[in-house]
């Protein structure tokens, strides 16, 4: 193909553009790059104001594209006011651009971008620092918290998914009430009644997406900055990142075999107005608050008017015995928030998690919730509803306790290798358990180790925020088959060797 004559007056404009190729195996569309590519030029000051473009059809010819992608790129262009056409004489970048934008000079090739002031962040911000973020751990062995994606029953769920007929989708396409859907609110009441022994009805309950939202509305309703809030040590990180989200003074309570030691709440320096609390299987080092202790705390909070946000998250996966009765079912006054997930029995990218709440709280959380994110997908609501109504949600507990039960038995087993350097701290129930390192085995050098060698863990002194921390590692063995668990093991256990020994 004979190439375009070019007059000298368009080969004068074209020397001007910079350097612009289009990738024919990327994926963006073509437009996209040549606007992205056009408006940096703008942005630089490697285009300057005034300059002429050529003409579409010969900037397609240059390109090898077609002129509808560069007419695409220009209309946008020119709709943002970048770029401006004048009448029978083409296409010119625009005449007043910001002051900022025009006066910008490149410094080796690269333009001056603004420096942001430097801006002081919130003690929040600064307890994200050291915050890794989420992977994909589907099929990783001993990730924290996933539960066997694989047991669950696909084929169930999509059927119940697609059973949803065509004239009650709009239903769920629209504005559902912020307090949750209905039918599920209903099936989580009878729910917790059954399994827990939680007194509620269905208008107590409140739909949240996952446990996180939960804990962060808590924290905002029932915390002024400068209160004080408790909670145990070590604990659950994202309780703390939502306490002094609110300004919140957090107040660490030491844990021991039976889990939040009492003794301690009268020492605390200032009175909490708030703790948080995991009696069922206090997280992470998995101890059970005996019903003596319950008792106990919860008189505790009846004198001192504090509340108490019960986390039941994994209260149904406890495998020698029925989980004690929860600190909701035994209160004699309304100073219980009880909260539950459906990540850990269910799968977590469903996000959905629930607050049984007080009658008077009821009105004003809900009106939090919405103004927190609007509203949780009612679809999925509608599918989780229908799930636990048809009874598949009981019969997936039953089946995953059993299946958990055995993988526990193989982790307890396997880890007696590990005993001349770790203790074991595991109550038959969860889905994880901690090793403590004895002194003299540093944990960061095990972790590194391990994470290299693809097996995921999380380290126990994550869990502490004071000075004295233990040193370990914590094992999720919910989403490892045996062999994974087995291999898992065999890999720590060479590697401590290995540590040890230097």
């Amino acid at each position: 193909m004979n190439k375009p004559v070019v007059s000298e007056q368009t080969r004068l404009v074209l020397s001007e553009l910079p350097g612009i190729t289009i990738d024919g195996k990327s994926h963006e569309p073509k437009f996209r790059v040549l606007y992205r590519e056009l408006r940096k030029a703008v942005l630089s000051g490697q285009l300057k104001s005034g300059t002429r473009l050529p003409s579409t059809r010969i900037l397609a010819r240059q390109l090898s594209i077609s002129r509808n992608t560069v007419l695409n790129a220009f209309d946008q262009l020119i709709a943002e006011g970048y770029l401006e056409t004048q009448t029978g004489a083409g296409t010119y970048v625009a005449s007043k651009l910001p002051e900022h934008w025009s006066s910008a000079k490149p410094v080796n090739g690269k333009p001056i971008t603004a420096i942001a002031p430097s801006i002081a962040l919130s003690n929040y911000a600064n307890t994200l620092e050291n915050v890794s973020l989420r992977s994909d751990q589907g099929n990783q062995t001993f990730a924290v918290g996933v539960p066997d994606l694989k047991a669950f029953p696909h084929k169930i769920w999509n059927r119940i998914s697609s059973q949803i007929s065509p004239a009650g989708l709009p239903g769920l396409m629209g504005y559902d009430n912020p307090q949750g859907y209905t039918p599920l609110r209903e099936s989580i009441a009878d729910y917790v009644r059954t399994s827990r022994a939680v007194n509620c009805h269905s208008n107590q309950i409140l739909i949240t997406c996952g446990a996180q939202q939960a804990l962060d509305i808590c924290s905002r309703l029932l915390l002024n900055p400068q209160d004080t809030a408790a909670m145990e040590e070590p604990g659950y990180i994202g309780t703390r990142r939502a306490l002094i989200s609110t300004g919140a003074n957090v107040e660490l309570c030491p844990v021991d075999h039976q889990g939040l030691q009492l003794d301690f709440l009268d020492s605390l320096n200032s009175q909490p107005k708030l703790l948080y609390v995991t009696p069922a299987h206090q997280y992470p080092l998995g101890a059970m608050m005996p019903l003596e202790r319950r008792l106990g705390l919860l008189n505790w909070a009846t004198k001192n008017n504090c509340w108490l946000v019960e986390d039941d998250y994994d209260s149904e996966y406890h495998y020698q015995n029925r989980p004690i009765a929860s600190l909701h079912s035994l209160a004699t006054t309304e100073q219980v928030i009880y909260m539950g997930s459906f990540s850990k029995v269910l799968f977590p990218s469903l996000r959905l998690g629930y607050l049984v709440l007080p009658e008077p709280l009821v009105s004003i959380f809900t009106k939090a919730r919405q103004e927190q994110s609007g509203l949780i997908s009612a679809h999925s609501q509608a599918v989780t509803a229908e799930f636990m109504k048809q009874g598949h949600f009981s019969r997936h507990l039953r089946k995953m306790r059993l299946l958990y039960a055995d993988k526990l038995d193989c982790l307890l087993t396997t880890c007696k290798q590990l005993e001349p350097w770790c203790t074991v701290h595991a109550r038959g129930a969860g889905m994880h358990l901690a090793l403590e390192f004895i002194p003299e085995l540093s944990e960061s050098e095990v972790s590194k180790e391990l994470f290299v060698q693809g097996v995921l863990h999380s380290r126990l002194s994550s869990y502490f925020q004071g000075n004295e921390k233990m040193q370990g590692l914590v094992l999720g063995f919910a989403n490892s088959s045996h062999q994974q668990i087995v291999d898992g093991v065999e890999t720590i256990h060479q590697t401590i060797r290995k540590i040890h020994r230097r």
